[in-house]
């Protein structure tokens, strides 16, 4: 996964590379093919000489969807621990959407499986496939009731 960190009105540390590093390591867990992660620190200034926030946004490209949260805060630390708890419940979200919740894997049966079970049941034995196929597509006759007619 790529990782681009632009600063606007910012200076983006080693620090803070080192803070969104640890972070992203946990997107895996919910997207594995995630591909760009786009962050973006601006400072806003309070005006006559205040300190102002931080405000950091985060674009998340993956195969299929794109993710997308901002935060402000006091520094950056906390607004992308902010902004990234919101991707991570998107991406959550997204993962429990997809799931299925019914229970086991739900692979329906073969009809091999299902016809076995129930020939056991009556003590019969189900042809093979070779079998099967002579009969379907092999000189044995099907006697219809037009010819027992005759």
């Amino acid at each position: 996964m790529e990782l681009h960190i632009v600063g606007r009105h910012v200076e983006v540390t080693d620090r803070f590379r080192s803070h969104v590093d640890e972070k992203i390591a946990k997107i895996t867990q919910f997207d594995a093919k995630a591909q760009d992660l786009h962050v973006t620190i601006s400072r806003h200034h309070a005006g006559k000489g205040l300190i102002g926030s931080d405000r950091v946004e985060l674009t998340l490209a993956c195969p299929g969807h794109t993710y997308r949260a901002e935060s402000d805060g006091e520094d950056k630390y906390g607004a992308f621990d902010l902004a990234f708890g919101h991707l991570i419940d998107q991406m959550r979200k997204n993962k429990d959407k997809h799931k299925v919740h019914r229970g086991g894997n739900h692979r329906p049966l073969s009809i091999h499986e299902a016809s076995a079970h129930a020939f056991r049941e009556v003590d019969i034995e189900p042809a093979s496939a070779d079998v099967m196929e002579r009969v379907a597509t092999g000189p044995s006759r099907i006697v219809t009731n037009v010819d027992r007619a005759r």
